[in-house]
């Protein structure tokens, strides 16, 4: 492609953005207690205004310390004293040509009053989810004040340098709370009709037009449709757009609520596109220009998106999280050498836990500040990365940064490791994709790729390394029970990598979510299916936005469940399991068994280089069995670190 529209410049308000890529607001929770922006967060912004985007709308900004604190590191523009590290924020970006408006934000009911120590302020003291804490219904004089914040707070973004604020009406914040009809049930001039409840939203408007230069950028963020029962709907949404739309200089859509997170922040299983009707209609009956997300993971769709007219600039959320660069290599013809964001939700389930973000194809996410000099001092010395997995191929391409001549063993006949077996599973092709980039990346790198080659001690001593890093993973876990060594017993990637075609009836002990993806495709093939699980429930430890969605798939193919069950034995044709509760012994009849319990490291495997080379670095799964993103960062950290 061209990218003709990418890279077309665009108008907001008074001021040009020299393409149409915004960077999307992302909480980070990498600002300190007092919400002063850090050099964490300083730098993390800076990599991205280097990468080529022309508009960063920055995570949400808040306007009040008092009644609205949403995480422990939320930025905020509530003091004067918060104004120089918004300078030294806006500073970092527009030396790259970068325009950056600020997101101001009031939680509202969202609030956490753990960190408040006060009930948290709404329109009509709605909580924001049946069984949550009731907030406490504005006075007027409250709304009064609240705006009053909204308005100092966009006096003190100038004075930062920033281009813009963009006022958060969405995802049942404040804002968003007085503009819905489910949350605010006030009967006075800031409820009842459309136009009363926008009234609070215009009225910080007005308010800081008045205060601020002509040229200064006011945009707002609302939700195109929140899809729950109930809330503001498509047209509900759009009836509000047109009331706010003579006020603003333009409208960035997002989608979801409260109670829905996953049509804003939406997992792999959902397929691009699946929301772009919202945004486009938002473009064809609106005046100023639409910014719009929607699950935008390559250049090429971005591209059909500002073609097909569904919105003015593209909005990249956690693409912009996965690769910094994605608008530079974009632009310099380099698309496939983008590291495109897998969905996995591994930067949301940081943030719902109130930690700072981090990605799993990204380990330099949210630590720029610590990284950004690689000293080079390799000096062409040999080293052997053993493993072609996410571990081993981040540790390869650091070593080569680093100057080192390095050599990466593979057994297999292509680079990936076990992500050869995890893209297999039912919507993960976006995993193919990040293995496809790496390879690319590693070979650029310098790496020499060994493939088709069992590493052993003995054939490795030829390449005379000062280091050996074993990245080669870990093997299934398989319990020392009567029958595992049956016929009819299979590990996942038996079944995901379609070594068998399984009929009749399986039992999958192990409910993980490689269980669940095991459990999912023999469901869709037509098997009978049972699981059988040691914890309460079924798919523990994965994360709730994705358990949710794998999970009913599974139970529309009705399967039977033994949670709080152990496996005792196998037996032919019968799975012997135990209760947890009562201790009472089941038989569950069966055709096949799959057994999925993790994975762990081979045992004597490290001891075995420790005999023969000074410096051995273990890393991802051969260390310690876990996701993605523990073995990209160790490869990362542990490479980045090695000095000899």
């Amino acid at each position: 492609m061209s990218y003709e529209k990418l890279f077309e410049k665009g108008k907001i308000g008074k001021i040009t953005i020299k393409n149409r890529c915004a960077m999307m607001p992302m909480g980070t929770v990498y600002a300190d207690k007092d919400g002063i922006a850090t050099d964490r967060l300083i730098s993390y912004y800076e990599a991205r205004a280097k990468g080529g985007i022309g508009l960063i709308i920055n995570e949400y900004t808040g306007v009040d310390d008092i009644d609205s604190i949403p995480t422990i590191g939320n930025l905020r523009a509530a003091r004067d004293y918060h104004i120089p590290g918004l300078e030294r924020l806006t500073d970092a970006v527009h030396k790259y040509d970068c325009k950056i408006f600020a997101q101001i934000h009031h939680g509202g009911m969202t609030s956490k009053p753990a960190l408040t120590g006060r009930q948290s302020l709404s329109p009509s003291g709605v909580p924001a989810a049946p069984g949550a804490a009731v907030p406490k219904e504005m006075t007027v004089e409250e709304i009064k004040s609240v705006q009053q914040k909204f308005i100092d707070a966009a006096v003190r973004c100038q004075k930062a340098g920033y281009d813009g604020v963009e006022l958060h009406g969405a995802h049942s914040y404040l804002i968003a709370q007085f503009f819905s009809k489910y949350y605010n049930k006030r009967t006075d001039e800031y409820g009842g009709s459309a136009e009363n409840r926008a009234r609070f939203a215009l009225e910080i408007i007005d308010g800081i037009r008045k205060v601020v230069r002509p040229e200064f950028v006011v945009g707002i963020r609302i939700c195109g449709d929140e899809m729950v029962e109930g809330q503001m709907t498509l047209e509900d949404n759009m009836e509000i757009a047109k009331i706010l739309e003579s006020k603003i200089d333009y409208i960035n859509i997002s989608n979801g609520c409260a109670q829905n997170g996953d049509a804003n922040c939406d997992p792999y299983s959902f397929v691009p596109g699946w929301k772009k009707h919202i945004a486009k209609t938002f473009k064809e009956n609106m005046s100023v220009p639409v910014i719009a997300t929607n699950t935008i993971k390559n250049p090429d769709w971005a591209e059909e998106l500002l073609e097909e007219g569904v919105c003015d600039f593209v909005g990249l959320g956690r693409s912009q999280f996965a690769d910094p660069d994605f608008v530079r290599k974009t632009r310099e013809g380099r698309p496939e050498e983008i590291v495109k964001c897998i969905g996995c939700m591994y930067c949301r389930e940081r943030l719902m836990a109130d930690m700072p973000i981090e990605c799993s194809l990204n380990p330099m996410l949210g630590v720029e500040y610590i990284y950004k000099n690689i000293e080079k001092n390799g000096k062409r010395k040999s080293v052997v990365v053993i493993g072609g997995g996410p571990g081993g191929m981040e540790a390869a391409m650091m070593l080569a940064k680093n100057n080192y001549n390095v050599t990466l063993i593979e057994k297999s006949d292509k680079l990936g490791g076990t992500l050869n077996v995890a893209d297999k599973a039912k919507g993960k092709q976006v995993i193919t994709e990040y293995v496809k980039t790496m390879e690319i990346l590693v070979k650029k790198a310098g790496v020499n790729v060994v493939l088709n080659t069992e590493a052993t001690p003995e054939n490795i001593h030829k390449y005379n390394p000062v280091g050996v890093f074993i990245a080669c993973g870990a093997k299934p876990v398989v319990p020392p029970i009567k029958g595992i060594d049956g016929a009819n017993v299979y590990l996942p990637e038996d079944v995901l990598l379609n070594k068998v075609k399984l009929t009749g009836k399986t039992v999958v002990v192990g409910t993980g979510l490689t269980g669940l993806e095991v459990l999912e495709k023999l469901g869709d093939e037509g098997s009978e299916l049972a699981a059988v699980e040691m914890l309460a429930d079924i798919g523990p430890g994965v994360f709730p936005p994705i358990r949710k969605y794998i999970v009913a798939d599974i139970m529309s193919h009705k399967p039977e469940t033994y949670t709080a069950h152990k496996l005792i034995e196998i037996k032919d044709k019968v799975v012997v399991v135990e209760s947890l509760a009562d201790g009472a012994v089941k038989e569950i009849p069966c055709d096949n068994v799959v057994v999925s319990l993790g994975v762990a490291p081979v045992k004597g495997l490290v001891e075995e280089y420790e005999k023969e080379f000074a410096n051995v670095v273990v890393i991802g799964d051969a260390n310690k069995g876990g996701r993605i993103h523990n073995a990209t960062k160790d490869g990362f950290t542990k490479a980045y670190a090695f000095d000899m």
